[in-house]
This record gives C-alpha cells, structure tokens and sequence, in this order.
C-alpha cells in the first residue's frame, strides 16, 4: 500500500478503504467501512508507510495505542481497534470525525470571542483529562481539533505524544535520535531546545491555538531556517492580540479555504464584530490570559489546562483573574541579571528604570483595585444576605422582600463613590425583584442602574445595552408600552452593532420585544420576533443554548395559542417539554410550567379531560421539584379551578381558587398582581355560584391591588373592571357600572384592536349594562360588534362566548323581538353542549 491514492477497495481486517483522508511523513489516514455487512461503521485507519516500517516507528505506533486506548473523554477522538496487516503494517482505527479545523469551523460560521472561548474551553477540558491519565499530546494545533457539524470539538492525533512520569515530565522512548517531533509554528521553547516536556508545554500550545482563535494570526510569523525558527520561539515576543487584529497578513493555503489576505476588517467581521470591537474585546484580560499561556519558561504559565480554562471562566463571569501582565520589572529583572556588568555602568539608565518601575506599579495598583472591586460586590452581598441568619436576625423571620428592600438601601448609601459597582449590584436586585413580581422596585433600581452606566460608558456600550433589555421587559410588565419599545429597541440595534444580526444578546432582545407586541396585541409582529429569536437560538445546535430553545419554543406556542392556532402550539409545547427533559432531566421546573401551557392549549381545543390531567401532572411535578407553596403550583392551581368551574364542578374549583391564593399571598405578599389575579378568578366562580356580593368585594380588592401594584391603565386593572362591571349589572346597579366599563373599554382600546377578544370582551359587558338600561339600540350595536370575535372564531366557545351569547338573547327578549331571542339561545345551546360541562 505504498501508493495511498491506489487504495480505494482494499481491506485492512474486517474494513475496507473508502478513500484518503490525509497522509504525512510518517503515515496515512484513510476513511473506511465495514466490510463484512455485520453493522454500518465508518472509521478512520491510520496506516504506517510500509517504507517507514523501523522499529522506532513500529514503537511509535503502538505507544500511541496504548495512550489512545487509556483515554475516553467526549472530546477526544476514540481508539476502536488496531492490528498488523498481512504484511506486517501496524495499523490503528479510530473514531471517524466528520469535521472541519477548529479555527475554519470558528470562521465560517463567524463565532464571537465568547463562542469561540467555550469551545476552546471544552479542548482544554479534553487536554486537562489527558494530563490527568499522564499524556502529553506535544503537537496540539487547529488540523488537529475538529469541531463536528453539531458543534463538539474532537482532539486527534496523538501519533507524538508521550506518556507522562509521575512528576508531571514525558519519558524517554518515543522520540527519535536527532529528529525534533513537532510542528514548529505550535511548538514551545523547551522542544525547541530539546529541554524536557511537561504538560506546560501543551498549555504553550493551548496559548498559540487561541491566541490565532481570538486574533486571526500566529503568534510568529516563522521562515524556514531552523535558526530563526529557534530565534523567534525562544526569545521572540509576540505582541498582544488586541494589537494584532490591527494588522494584516496573508493567510497560509493549509487554512483550509481561500488563499489571501486578511485584512482587519475581514478577521472583525469572522469574529462578527467590528476592528474597534474586537480589539477593546480582547484588550485587558484577554490579552493577559493569552500572554499567560505564551511564557517562555514553563513553570511562569498556567499549572495546568484546567487553570488556563477556569481563568476564561473568570473572565466571562467578569471576576478577576489569575493572568497578571508580564510587567516591565519582571523583564528589567532578568535582563540585569544576564547583563551585571553593563548594568553597573549605567546608573543614571538604572534610576530611569526605576521611575519607569514606579509608573508600571500604579498601572499594577490598577488591575489590583479592579480585583479588589469584584471582591466587594462578593463581600456586599454576603453582607446583606447574612442578616437573615437567626443569630444575627435576633430570630426574625426576614423575607426576601426586606433582604432586598435593605440591599438597595445599602448600595444607594454606601457606594455612590463605586458607580461601577453600585450599577451592578442595582441591576442584580433589580432582576430579583422582577422576577419575584416586585415590578415597580425592579423598575427603580434598573432606571438607576442606567443612569450610572450611561454617566459611566456612555451610548453604545454592552452594558448600557444589557440593562436597557432588563428594564424594557420590567416596563413591559407595568404597561409603559412606549419607554418599554424605546429601550428594546435601542438595546436590539446596539447588540446588532455588536454581534451581527445573529448574536445570542440579538435574539435576547427580539424575544423581549416579542413579548411587548404580545402585551399590546399585535400577535402578527409578537409571533415574527418569536420565530427570528428562536432560529438564531436553533442556528447554533441544540446542545448550545437548549435552555433558550426550549423557552423560545414556549413563547412562540403561547403567542400562537392566542391567534386560535391551536395545533401548531401544541406542537411547540411538546417540543419544548422534549428538548427540556433531554438536556435538564424529567424534574427540572420548566417541565411543569410547559405542561401547564400545554394543559391551557388541550383546554381550548376541548380535550377537558387530557387538559385536566395535564394540570394535575402539572402540579404534582412542581410539587416534587419546588415545593407545596411555591408560586407555580398555585398558578397552575388557578388554571385548573378555571377548567372546573367550566365544567360546572365548583366546588373542585373553589378548593383550587383558594389553594392558589393561599400560596401566592404566602409567598408574594397580600399586595401583590398575583393575589389580586387569583381573587378575580374566585371572584367569577362566586359569579357563577350566584353569590354576587361576594364577587364585587373580591373584585373591588383585587382592583385596589392591581392598581398600586401595576398601575391604574393596565390590562389586568381592564380584566377586573369588567368582570365588576358585570356583577353590578346583575345586581341591579348597571348606571353604576357604566363608567367602570367606559374605563375598561378605554384602557383595552390603548392596546388592542376593536377584533381582540379581550376588547370584544368588554364591548360586549358594556352592552350588557346598556340593556339593563333600556338602550337597547346602543346595546344591540355592542353585542354584533362582539359576538364575531368571541363565537365565531372557529375555537370551542369559552365563558365569555357563552355569556355574550346568553346577554344577546337577554336583550333581544326585554326588547320584544322573540324570534331572534330564540335563535341566539338555540346557538348558546349548542355552545353548552360542547364544553363537557
């Protein structure tokens, strides 16, 4: 087989050569299937040139089986099988990789420096386990990382590693007399020098790998002549990534794709980013960490590949990190020693020097307060937390709201000389209040967290961007539709300038403006923004961001629940209940809150039955996972009292309004939109049991509630005005309800088109009380105008088609007209029969 193009057909034991994949100096790797039928297999074969078959080679070989069959980890490439061929050729077979080099598959798919970052942290993971089972790989580069269709590094080829003695340095045994193994532009000094080898030298490795990652360039640009190639590795000094993205270069043709040059703008736009961007990007720590990695000696980088990853950690988590700047003094150092003699003749130089050293020790005293700054966020907030513990508590029960409540105190008063600090700790309370339902303090501390951060950094700034999404969502919550679309979309167009159009903080934003035009009704934009947000999750595989796809499927499904597409929700529902157990396990808390909306979707297709059992899983899942009183059970609780009362079991459903309001007011607060939510559900059940006065308490208090707590122009304050405006008509005030429904219409006609059944909704309760008052003209007009939007829908008939109905034949009999009182209650009839009630 010493033509390796000739191959094609061949069989090396049970498997037969499909092609070439690649061939070097010392050997050949083909791709091959099985060829005895027993299953479908490709692998790839790596095959000794019969030329080359010595004993060191041979030894080579089986070393590297024996290191490969030592080592199982997701990212390495996986040993299968290995033998001798007829003709006395060692083989191995391993796992065949469909990929492409992890710098081209970085490129072409145009990954930002933090994508880029999480899978060259998955391939120090991989190098790390390696270590740990005492190997070396000596030879990482991109040719040798391949990253598969689904997004899953793989390293391969350990045809030159060596194994590791128990203090960390590679034996003897594997290296031939006079040949340097290695691949000179990824090579450290210490194989330059033919010094020993340690797994600092992979780290070396590690560094130059992303060093090219993050800046599109080598570390060195290196000629042909051993001399030099030695010159430039061991005494070199690479300037920093943030520099190179300035420069250009031309691109070797082994890249795996187009020879030419690289221009600044083109690396900017692979990373998908600016020039200006990605060099502030890498700027700082960035470049510490890299530079890092780069140290000549081995013993100054980092210990193991592990540290390297956890400080990329660090520096995503915007904590400080271990990287220090290979500082001035440190290098004046070691050149003083190297040069005593003509250091000693040079004092007025020295004393230069040393100002120098004094200016470098500010800049250090620098990085050490930034340092210091993410130790006094940490030390705040155990501070705060702290004081609930009964010994310092005096035995207090303190809630979550009072913890928060003093937070916020505390950073106003005790860190206006910090902005940076207070900013962040204002945006962290903010999102708790939030997501507690605490809108209006949310709304305050993110107002003032822009406020800083705009004094801070100004327009234009990731951060600025950041909590201008957190804020247009909380505004979203409390009605402020306008400053809400004003943030989201300021916040859309700078993480646009930021990421392209198809960054994770893009779909982020589009999902939150999703939301908005859903709060408003324009359920056509509402889905458009949920469908781009959702595919730009999906664009980067399911593994990547799971936890958004399967939310983004949910909110898609809840906006498509609301346009009547009920099938296509359910759908959506399913999917986002199968991607969360895949990935998160059967008991994560999402599971529950899915099937609560695929409950919602059963009931409006009349499943009653599959939706009640839906609720009932619904909340034993949540039960299980969060606890009896937790605020999910009780919403899932009020859904299905709702169902019960539908179907006429009010008494089932009164256990479940009051269950439900029991835990909210427990673990919210008796003033909070979730308690007064609840008391208008047991307020329409007390409607339908007749028990009227109890119904316009319950529903004078919630509206009191939903007023201090959202605001007096929300559609929940909408929602309560009209089910109020109701039970005065019935009770036989319907002037009184007059100009509460007027309110109610005007509120929902600031957000909703005249078709939204929740518009028609009230519409058609203000024509209930116009009958009631003789006008019946005007009432006639109200009900026609509402029962296309709440009957005629193609939908299963709920309680408000049923009571429009039931208000239209009402009126048409106090009006004397029989025959069309007849057929809406023949039509109401039919709405009764078909709610399994």
């Amino acid at each position: 087989m010493d033509s390796p193009s000739d191959a094609h057909g061949q069989r090396i034991g049970p498997w037969r050569i499909v092609r070439l994949l690649g061939s070097g100096g010392m050997g050949v790797v083909y791709l091959a299937e099985r060829a005895d039928d027993s299953f479908r297999q490709q692998v790839a074969i790596k095959l000794v040139r019969n030329r080359l078959v010595d004993p060191e080679t041979e030894q080579r070989l089986v070393g590297e089986r024996r290191i490969l069959a030592s080592l199982n980890h997701p990212n390495i490439a996986r040993l299968l099988d290995g033998g001798t061929t007829a003709e006395g050729t060692p083989y191995l077979v391993m796992e065949y990789i469909d990929g492409v080099p992890i710098d081209h598959y970085c490129d072409s798919r145009r990954l930002t420096v933090d994508e880029r970052l999480q899978l060259f942290r998955a391939i120090c993971a991989a190098v790390h386990y390696a270590h740990q089972n005492l190997v070396v790989h000596r030879d990482i580069k991109p040719t040798n990382i391949l990253v598969t269709r689904d997004g899953t590094p793989k390293l391969l080829d350990f045809g030159i590693a060596k194994p590791l003695d128990g203090f960390g340095a590679a034996t003897g045994g594997l290296t031939q007399q006079g040949i340097l193994m290695m691949t000179p532009e990824n090579a450290a000094p210490e194989q330059v020098l033919e010094e020993p080898v340690t797994t600092a030298t992979d780290t070396y490795a590690l560094g130059i790998l992303l060093y090219r990652l993050l800046s599109g360039h080598p570390p060195y640009r290196l000629s042909g002549d051993h001399k030099d190639v030695a010159d430039s590795i061991c005494r070199g000094q690479p300037e920093l990534p943030s520099a190179m993205v300035r420069v250009a270069w031309r691109e070797p043709e082994t890249r795996g794709r187009a020879f030419g040059n690289l221009t600044p703008e083109i690396i900017s736009r692979y990373r998908g980013t600016t020039t200006d961007k990605l060099a502030r990007r890498l700027k700082g720590d960035l470049d510490n960490i890299v530079m890092t990695a780069l140290r000549k000696e081995p013993e100054r980088r980092y210990r193991s590949a592990s540290e390297f990853s956890e400080d990329l950690r660090l520096h995503q988590a915007s904590l400080p990190v271990v990287a220090r700047p290979d500082t001035w003094r440190y290098r004046t150092g070691k050149f003083l020693r190297r040069h005593v003699a003509g250091a000693a003749m040079s004092a007025m130089l020295v004393g230069l020097l040393v100002a120098f050293g004094i200016v470098m020790g500010v800049q250090n005293r620098r990085i050490a307060e930034e340092r210091d700054t993410a130790m006094e966020v940490s030390r705040f907030l155990e501070r705060i937390f702290t004081a609930p513990d009964p010994g310092n508590a005096r035995g207090l029960d303190v809630t979550a709201k009072e913890i928060l409540a003093r937070g916020a105190e505390r950073i106003s008063a005790e860190l206006s000389a910090r902005p940076v600090i207070q900013a962040t700790l204002m945006e962290t309370i903010g999102r708790v209040y939030f997501n507690l339902g605490q809108y209006e303090p949310a709304i305050d501390m993110l107002e003032e967290s822009l406020r800083i951060r705009l004094a801070e950094f100004g327009e234009g700034h990731a951060q600025v961007a950041a909590v201008k999404n957190e804020l247009g969502l909380a505004l979203t919550r409390t009605a402020d539709y306008a400053r809400a679309r004003e943030l989201l979309e300021s916040a859309l167009a700078q993480n646009r300038r930021d990421e392209g159009e198809r960054g994770p903080s893009v779909a982020k934003s589009l999902y939150n403006l999703s939301e908005l035009a859903m709060a408003t009704g324009d359920l056509e934009r509402s889905r458009a923004l949920a469908a781009e947000s959702l595919g730009i999750f999906e664009s980067y595989g399911d593994d990547r961001y799971p936890r958004e796809i399967a939310e983004g499927k949910s909110g898609l499904a809840r906006i498509l629940r609301a346009r009547n597409e009920l099938a296509a929700a359910e759908e959506l529902y399913r999917e986002a209940i199968a991607v969360t157990r895949e990935h998160f396990g059967s008991d994560h808390p999402h599971i529950a809150y899915f099937l609560q909306n695929l409950a919602v979707v059963l009931r409006a297709r009349g499943e009653l039955d599959a939706a009640e059992a839906m609720f009932e899983e619904s909340i034993a899942v949540t039960r299980r996972v969060l606890g009896e009183e937790h605020s999910l059970v009780a919403g899932s609780l009020v859904m299905l009292g709702s169902l019960r009362r539908d179907r006429g079991d009010f008494e089932a459903a009164e256990a479940a309004y009051e269950e439900a309001l029991a835990i909210h007011t427990k673990a919210r607060g008796p003033d909070h939109p979730f308690v007064a939510y609840d008391m208008t559900s047991l307020a329409m059940l007390r409607y339908d049991q007749g028990r009227l006065a109890e119904a316009e308490a319950l529903l004078r208090q919630a509206i009191a509630i939903f007023e201090s707590s959202v605001g007096p122009d929300h559609q929940y304050v909408a929602s309560a005005l009209t089910e109020l405006g109701v039970v005065l008509t019935d009770r036989g005030a319907p002037g009184e309800a007059l100009p509460l429904l007027e309110r109610a219409r005007d509120i929902r006609a600031s957000d909703y088109a005249p078709e939204d059944p929740l518009m028609a909704a009230t519409v058609a309760a203000y024509g209930h009380a116009l009958a009631r008052l003789g006008r019946f003209e005007d009432a006639e007009q109200a009900m026609l105008a509402s029962v296309p939007h709440l009957v005629e829908t193609g939908v299963r008939p709920d309680r408000r088609a049923r009571r429009v109905l039931a208000w239209t034949a009402d009126l048409y009999e106090a009006w004397s007209r029989p025959e069309d009182a007849v057929r809406y209650r023949d039509r109401l009839a039919a709405a009764n029969a078909g709610t399994g009630g």
